[in-house]
């Protein structure tokens, strides 16, 4: 996913270098609307007991996720936008890693990635348009699966988030974007495990990597 940013970046630069965008596109409409696909990478720490007794070296490991990525954003002052971003609510399996490792898939769960921030944009008038942004992200658990974890189940959570991207404005209206957020996300685990409870925390804090189209109203 890294490289298609890249590739989409220098795409995006080569394209600006023709004459019919060389000159920096006029926003009329404060309302701004992005969409792509994003790839969301967990972290892996994990902290988990069992039976009342901590589990030393346990992590977990997630298989790659993407999803399609709305951003709905409003410019509300010259260099200031407020931006809801919604991701397609992934499916998403758990494995164990490190000391748990041998129990294989822990659970799989349904969640929506959402998030809420302040974008800061010191270029707006210009075709390349740098931002960096902050916020919260909020976690949605819609539904968990049991596998080794027994009657698992998984909370919803608030967090920080912070972001930096780019638009690459083409024309008036329309553009491209690549953007890297980062939320501080856990999700706390419950369940059984061979008749013996199980209680963990699940640092999720995930890096999410989009990149796609923008629209200007």
């Amino acid at each position: 996913m890294k490289k298609i940013l890249f590739a989409l970046s220098a795409l995006s630069m080569v394209s600006l270098s023709a004459p019919a965008f060389s000159q920096a596109a006029d926003y009329s409409s404060p309302w701004f609307l992005r969409a792509g696909i994003a790839d969301v990478q967990n972290m892996h720490k994990y902290t988990v007991s069992v039976g009342g007794g901590p589990v030393p070296g346990a992590q977990l490991d997630y298989h790659h996720v993407y999803t399609p990525l709305a951003e709905i954003g409003y410019s509300f002052a010259d260099d200031w936008a407020a931006v809801a971003t919604v991701g397609f609510p992934p499916a998403i399996s758990a494995y164990g890693r490190g000391s748990i490792a041998p129990y294989g898939k822990q659970l799989s769960t349904t969640f929506g990635p959402t998030a809420f921030t302040i974008q800061y944009q010191p270029f707006h008038s210009d075709v390349i348009r740098p931002y960096i942004g902050a916020g919260v992200s909020y976690l949605i658990i819609f539904s968990v699966h049991d596998a080794s974890l027994q009657q698992a189940a998984l909370t919803n959570d608030f967090a920080p988030a912070f972001e930096v991207g780019s638009d690459f404005a083409l024309d008036p209206h329309y553009g491209l974007f690549v953007e890297v957020k980062k939320a501080f996300l856990h999700s706390k685990s419950s369940g059984t495990f061979a008749g013996f409870p199980v209680l963990g925390v699940a640092a999720i804090s995930p890096w999410v990597f989009s990149t796609g189209a923008t629209f200007h109203f």
